[in-house]
């Protein structure tokens, strides 16, 4: 529970980093930079994915929930790789609301890096879901700025 489920990092799975880079670009940061922009200065080319990993939670042996944490980057992103039917319980709980939410296939959660949030406990099947963390080109002038404005609130 309190450290992180195992992960297969994007670049051990050619197809899917290809995919996902194509992605990327085409929506990913797209929307992020549009979602961000009154909190992030600049555009949406200081964007840059530091990270990205597949992670899996699994009831039946295997880790099935990630405690409360921060993230270390700027921006984070979740992408739901199987169908909520597949696994009961799960999602990305959020202490600022105290519920968590749940992704069907397909669907991207973003929020501010800094927000604590946890990988809500699942307790039948196998959930599987893409990580990314995101970063600035200039990271290091604005990050802290940035992450002021989450604690603040």
């Amino acid at each position: 529970g309190s450290s992180p489920p195992p992960a297969l990092p994007l670049p051990s799975l050619p197809n899917s980093l290809a995919m996902f880079n194509a992605k990327l670009e085409q929506t990913i940061l797209p929307l992020m930079g549009a979602h961000f922009s009154q909190a992030i200065p600049g555009s949406m080319t200081s964007l840059r994915v530091a990270d990205a990993f597949v992670v899996k939670y699994n009831a039946a042996g295997g880790q099935t929930e990630l405690k409360p944490h921060r993230d270390g980057s700027v921006l984070s992103f979740n992408i739901a790789l199987n169908m909520a039917s597949e696994f009961e319980g799960g999602g990305t709980w959020f202490a600022s609301t105290d519920s968590s939410l749940r992704l069907e296939q397909g669907e991207m959660l973003m929020h501010a890096s800094g927000c604590l949030h946890a990988g809500s406990p699942i307790t039948s099947g196998t959930r599987f879901i893409l990580v990314g963390f995101v970063i600035l080109v200039d990271y290091q002038n604005v990050a802290m700025r940035f992450m002021k404005t989450v604690w603040d609130k």
